[in-house]
């Protein structure tokens, strides 16, 4: 990954890597790890860090990932049998002070989870909640009430990931901004024509957001659009 553009502020990334698959449907990590460096981030998180082989992804997801772009990795690995998981990952620049990983409420299809963390960035302390909210529209609302609650007065938090929400001011947004009320919508899916906001940034009162855009150049390499935003705190 290189190096920041700042030193006074932060770049953070959220981005649905969809098993590494995009145009072609051939799973190309090379590809998807050359879009991350593009952003030249100090925090990403990924969405669909899929080794499942029975679906044509490739194996290993998790340990690409980590080997491609080093610094500091946490996982939260859903299912899978060893090698081939599923799951979403944060990374960061610099070192985490803690890392827990949660399990999100239900009903869904398959098990959804959060990684917090607080990160020790030149700005100071900065709490990160990176999630992957499910396809089923009645555990939405329940998944997001439970990452707000995770928000922690008096230290700069962000939340961001993929919360599954067509709706751009529904049961999840809503939920979100009450704990973390910086945020402003842009559309990720489809990559050709977004209209959806799926991909989200909230952050707390006192961060500021001096820059928020998709990422079309990313396009042949996932079905969603890279979330890539500038803050300071």
């Amino acid at each position: 990954m290189s190096a920041p553009d700042s030193t006074d502020s932060l770049t953070i990334a959220t981005w649905n890597l969809h098993g590494f698959v995009g145009e072609g449907r051939r799973p190309d990590p090379d590809r998807s790890f050359r879009v991350i460096g593009s952003f030249a981030a100090d925090i990403v998180a990924l969405q669909e860090v899929d080794g499942r082989e029975h679906l044509r992804r490739l194996p290993h997801a998790f340990e690409r990932v980590r080997e491609a772009l080093g610094g500091h990795l946490a996982e939260t690995r859903l299912f899978g049998r060893p090698g081939r998981e599923y799951g979403h990952a944060l990374w960061s620049r610099y070192p985490p002070a803690s890392v827990t990983t949660h399990a999100l409420p239900g009903p869904g299809f398959e098990p959804r989870g959060v990684i917090e963390a607080v990160i020790e960035t030149p700005l100071g302390a900065l709490g990160v909640l990176s999630a992957h909210f499910g396809l089923d529209p009645r555990a939405r609302p329940r998944q997001a009430a439970f990452l707000a609650s995770l928000a922690k007065p008096g230290i700069a938090t962000i939340a961001l990931g993929d919360f599954n929400e067509w709706r751009r001011r529904g049961p999840v947004h809503h939920a979100l901004v009450a704990a973390l009320p910086v945020h402003r919508p842009v559309p990720t899916w489809p990559v050709r024509r977004p209209f959806a906001c799926l991909d989200r940034i909230y952050a707390s009162e006192g961060i500021t957001l001096h820059s928020l855009e998709a990422v079309p150049a990313a396009a042949p390499a996932s079905d969603h659009l890279p979330l890539v935003a500038r803050i300071g705190f």
